[in-house]
């Protein structure tokens, strides 16, 4: 199993601080996760807001990492490239590839939110079926010396894409489905890798919908030992549980803050906000190994556990949420690789 630094930030500016130390404090981030032994890291992208924010265009601050680090993959979780023309978002990851040595992970899809769409001039009812088509595009332009295409959104003709990235004939293509189950067939057919987020419908209903995306992997001919099935969890490892759960809980409960808003939930939506509300607290996400909080040993278990129902090749973990410390994060992050991931081997 590997395991990869999952950036997806809350922006507490009170305690997060200004924004030179809050990329200060990511890069430094980024530094411990090389040193540490993570496999990869994971950028998102989102707009406008403080929930994830700060981090508007994946492909900048994954061109910082690819400049201080040798070993880490790097991957964008996800860009939204529906929101953004096909063939700039194209010629942006052949660059990271060139600079990083080939060690991009492309992650793509359409996003939460129809609002930053609007602010772009793009569609959101068409945007999962440009989305499609999209990275079809980018497929040809990364391998074709000249580039046609005719097709329902696109239209190029005797274009040739430069340049073109190392990792031959592209870097692996990840795509995100959560819930509907023709997103896990789609990815599938197309034999991409898998990004999900298991527990925001559940561990055990997700591992359902993994089990179409592996079916359909076969029907198509393709290997599933040669694809991902990448999730990703937040994490707080301290020396023990009550420790844990001290240090966490507030940062956790103001990322269910962001969380709620971004889902245009409040206590007005009644039971649906206060399913969602329970759903995201700490103790119930311990509980149902929703996340990897707790000591070292109740970390292990709740890795276990998710291995052993949702089957992940590859997990992403959020350490930084809420306005959490960076000495927490840091500290959290070597207990983590110190005494968690060995466990996991």
């Amino acid at each position: 199993m590997k395991f990869g630094y999952y950036l997806l930030n809350t922006y507490v500016p009170e305690l997060d601080g200004a924004s030179p130390e809050l990329y200060a404090h990511w890069l430094e981030q980024i530094d411990a996760a090389e040193d540490l032994g993570f496999d990869s890291l994971w950028v998102t992208e989102h707009h406008f807001r403080l929930f994830g924010g700060m981090i508007p265009n994946p492909q900048l601050l994954l061109t910082a990492a690819a400049q201080r680090t040798r070993r880490l993959r790097l991957g964008s979780s996800v860009s939204l490239v529906p929101m953004h023309h096909p063939i700039r978002i194209a010629e942006d990851f052949a660059v990271l590839d060139l600079l990083s040595n080939g060690r991009v992970n492309f992650g793509a899809g359409r996003g939460m939110s129809s609002s930053e769409y609007a602010v772009f001039g793009e569609d959101w009812n068409t945007a999962q079926a440009r989305l499609v088509e999209a990275l079809e595009v980018m497929v040809r332009a990364w391998r074709d010396d000249v580039l046609n295409w005719d097709g329902k959104y696109y239209h190029y003709h005797d274009l040739t894409v430069r340049p073109k990235p190392q990792q031959k004939p592209h870097p692996p293509i990840y795509v995100t489905a959560q819930k509907d189950p023709e997103s896990f067939s789609m990815i599938g057919r197309r034999g991409f890798h898998l990004m999900t987020v298991p527990w925001i419908f559940g561990n055990e209903p997700q591992r359902g919908r993994i089990e179409i995306y592996l079916k359909t992997l076969i029907e198509v001919g393709h290997s599933v030992e040669d694809h991902d099935v990448f999730v990703m969890y937040p994490a707080y490892v301290g020396e023990s549980d009550e420790q844990a759960r001290a240090d966490a809980i507030e940062p956790w409960h103001r990322w269910r803050s962001f969380a709620l808003a971004e889902l245009g939930l409040d206590p007005s939506k009644g039971s649906i906000y206060e399913e969602r509300f329970r759903h995201l607290s700490y103790d119930v996400m311990v509980a149902d190994s929703h996340a990897i909080f707790g000591g070292p040993e109740t970390c292990v278990r709740h890795l276990q556990r998710i291995r052993d129902i949702v089957a992940p090749t590859h997990i992403g973990l959020v350490f930084h949420f809420g306005g959490l410390s960076q000495g927490k994060i840091l500290k959290s992050m070597e207990r983590f690789a110190r005494f968690v991931a060995p466990a996991l081997e």
